[in-house]
């Protein structure tokens, strides 16, 4: 009878203990993950005009949280990206990371590069990223990327290439340039 009379008291505690416990449901991933990692932020390609306006696109995976071939992607929460000891590197979640390797796709050491998303070092491991100014660059002994990429089309998808002499762009590629205007702490 004691405890009749008690449960509407205690379910009521219960209840308001529960509704009184603060949540994030609004709160943006992508910003508690970044507070973590000083510098990091997510890269923004620009291209050719195209009906006078510039092309614009994130950089990321065609099924963004998965390893594989970098392309551009409309996005609203763009993965973030951020540069440690020379490698650039892509924040997956809160408990891993994925890094962004330089791959050979034809077997000559100049000709195209492409960029790809994957959970160990592969392919080109002599390079370097770094920023200057907005601008992203990929620098190895034999030459740097100049800042110019391209997007060309890689099976079902395209993909992120580029070239560390001066070449003209492949038939069907974009010339495009990387960029991040948003890096939060740690300019480098």
């Amino acid at each position: 009878m004691f405890i009749a009379r008690l449960l509407p008291y205690l379910l009521l505690f219960v209840f308001s203990t529960v509704l009184g416990v603060p949540t994030w449901d609004g709160w943006n991933r992508q910003q508690s993950i970044s507070s973590l990692v000083p510098g990091s932020s997510f890269i923004e390609a620009l291209g050719p005009a195209r009906d006078t306006q510039m092309y614009k696109g994130h950089l990321s995976t065609a099924m963004p949280g998965t390893p594989g071939n970098l392309t551009l992607i409309q996005n609203t929460q763009p993965p973030m990206y951020f540069i440690n000891q020379n490698w650039l590197w892509q924040i997956n979640n809160e408990t891993s990371i994925f890094r962004v390797n330089v791959v050979n796709t034809t077997g000559v050491a100049e000709m195209p590069l492409q960029l790809k998303l994957g959970t160990k070092a592969e392919g080109i491991k002599t390079g370097s990223w770094r920023w200057r100014g907005t601008m992203l660059y990929y620098d190895q002994p034999s030459g740097d990327s100049q800042g110019l990429f391209y997007s060309c089309p890689a099976g079902d998808n395209t993909g992120i290439f580029m070239f560390l002499k001066n070449a003209a762009p492949p038939a069907g590629c974009s010339v495009l340039t990387l960029h991040t205007f948003t890096r939060r702490n740690g300019w480098r």
